[in-house]
Formats: structure tokens, C-alpha cells, sequence
């Protein structure tokens, strides 16, 4: 479970970003509070890793780009995530982006719950979300939500090797063995 740092009160979000900035570590800023982002094992790394070399390899750049672990999601809420791999509209500013398409979540013991709950209550605001993924590192496990053309979210599951991936708005898709390669 994550830790809550301290409730501080930012007169702006311009003083989170400084504070950011500022900090060893990083904090997501979630009703006020800010939680502390733990350490990332091998498997976290080795996952991202592949997502953005599939991304980064087939999307077009003219319309999107791609960020990873250090740049924010800001909700209509106004909290701020770290997810883990994002693919954006290219209308971002300086530290964070408001225009996701796909997020990509990848699950640690302490994140589990709140990735597949929390998160994910708060990323259904985001009216350009499309695509959101939470993924297993140690296991091969992708949990894929989708959203249908009226606005409903759909969940599959995904755990073979050839289980196909569909991201029909991006044009792109791939197998659970292009992600889940040795480290």
C-alpha cells in the first residue's frame, strides 16, 4: 500500500511541479495528499521497457507521443499519476499531459489494488482515454480495459503467449510474447 506523505497545501499546481522538481523521490498528488513512489524490480523495468519499443516503433508520431514513469497524467480532478507508460495527444504541457490515450499501468504487490481500482476510477474521467492496461510483471498477465463507441468500458484478460492485443484506434496491435521477453 502506498504510504500518504503528508497533506500540503499547494497555493498551485505550479508549487507541486517546483516541489517535484525539488524532491529525491517522486509523489503523486491525489486529493491533497501526496503518495510516495516506491522503487521499481527488473520485471517493472524490463516491461515498460518493451512498451515503449513497441510503441515507439509503429505509432504515428505526428499524432501522438510517448512518455514513461517521470511525466504526469493530470485527472479533471486534479489529482497527478505517474503511469507508467502513456501514449498522449500531442496537446501536453510542460509536466504533465490531460489528453491520454492509452495508459499502462504495471502491478507491484503495493500498487495491485489501487492500479485496478483507484486509478482506474479516477483515468475513466480522462474523455480521451481509450485504452488502459494493467500488467503483471512476473507473471504473464495483462488485464486490458477498453472503451466501446458509447463511451462503456470493457475488461479482458489476457495470459498466452499468442493472446492478441487490439488497439484499433492506434492502429496497432501485439502479442503477450512481445511484451513478455527475458530481462
Amino acid at each position: 500500500m502506498k504510504r500518504v506523505i503528508t497533506k500540503i497545501d499547494f497555493t498551485s499546481d505550479e508549487d507541486y511541479f517546483l516541489f517535484e522538481e525539488k524532491s529525491e523521490v517522486r509523489h503523486e498528488l491525489i486529493n491533497g495528499n501526496l503518495y510516495e513512489m516506491r522503487g521499481i524490480s527488473i520485471f517493472h523495468n524490463n516491461i515498460v521497457l518493451q512498451f515503449i519499443l513497441l510503441f515507439s516503433g509503429v505509432l504515428n508520431k505526428d499524432n501522438y507521443f510517448i512518455t514513461f514513469e517521470s511525466y504526469k497524467v493530470r485527472t479533471p480532478d486534479g489529482n497527478y499519476f505517474y503511469p507508467d507508460v502513456m501514449v498522449c495527444e500531442k496537446d501536453a504541457k510542460r509536466y504533465y499531459a490531460e489528453k491520454p490515450v492509452l495508459i499502462v499501468e504495471v502491478l507491484s504487490e503495493s500498487t495491485r489494488k489501487f492500479s485496478l481500482v483507484d486509478k482506474f476510477i479516477q483515468y475513466q474521467k480522462l474523455e480521451t482515454l481509450q485504452y488502459y492496461l494493467c500488467v503483471e510483471p512476473e507473471q504473464q498477465m495483462i488485464i486490458f480495459y477498453h472503451k466501446t463507441e458509447d463511451g462503456e468500458w470493457i475488461t479482458d484478460a489476457f495470459t498466452q503467449d499468442n493472446d492478441t492485443i487490439d488497439f484499433k484506434q492506434l492502429q496497432l496491435s501485439f502479442t503477450l510474447k512481445d511484451i513478455y521477453k527475458p530481462a
